[in-house]
């Protein structure tokens, strides 16, 4: 009786450990990599920056990443409703620490989406997707892919592996959406845009609904498991 009872402890630790993991990503293939989400059910949104952190601010055309962010947000979360529960990090403007957005995204069964706009040279334009964990490639290439389809550029940034705060210390899968460059003048045009935000809100929301039911199939191979980060030169880049 007593070897009964601590099986079945040691099977309850092991499933408990497991589960918060996130979805899928305790499975290991036979090169070490763990498997793309799948069959999750909660979606944590992240709107990037907010109160005293304004994030990107383009004098050129009047726009701010906090606010925009938070809108994509709100917008994502309306999308999902009716397929996944939502959790919002924040829904006003409110200053909330990168270590609190990693707790609040530590949720059983759940992934995670952090929201961004870029800034940089007037000449730069389109979304990109950045991730880390092998297990957040897939649901990255899908919101990559899909944001491509609805970009004011009609280009891509393509895929980043980068080894950020969001991308690496959540113990769920987890991407950071570019949606765009704030400083290209014909992007923040659109970007300024309801009706273009509310597409990109429905192209993440398409591939997110995606990844739930398909997780990695008929995405190709998975990319080789790394726990060493990438110099800024050497960062991974694919389409």
């Amino acid at each position: 009786m007593a070897l009964l009872t601590l099986t079945l402890l040691l099977a309850s630790c092991s499933s408990s450990s497991s589960a918060s993991r996130g979805p899928s990503s305790s499975r290991l293939d036979q090169w070490g990599n763990r498997a793309g989400p799948s069959g999750f059910g909660t979606v944590v949104v992240d709107a990037g920056h907010g109160g005293k952190d304004s994030g990107a601010v383009s004098r050129r055309t009047g726009l701010v990443e906090k606010t925009l962010t938070l809108d994509l947000a709100r917008r994502l979360r309306s999308e999902l409703r009716g397929s996944f529960r939502v959790v919002m990090v924040r829904d006003s403007d409110a200053f909330v620490d990168l270590d609190d957005r990693v707790r609040i995204a530590n949720k059983k069964d759940s992934v995670l989406v952090s929201i961004h706009f870029n800034a940089g040279s007037r000449r730069l334009a389109g979304p990109e997707t950045y991730w880390w964990r092998v297990d957040s490639y897939t649901l990255a290439k899908r919101v990559q892919r899909n944001l491509t389809g609805v970009s004011a550029q009609d280009n891509s940034r393509g895929l980043v592996r980068r080894r950020l705060r969001l991308t690496r210390n959540p113990m769920v899968p987890c991407i950071l959406v570019e949606g765009g460059y704030i400083t290209n003048a014909r992007e923040a045009k659109s970007l300024a845009n309801p009706a273009y935000r509310a597409q990109l809100a429905r192209a993440i929301a398409a591939a997110l609904r995606e990844q739930a039911a398909e997780g990695d199939g008929n995405l190709g191979p998975l990319p080789a498991f790394i726990s060493a980060p990438p110099s800024r030169h050497g960062d991974a880049r694919s389409s």
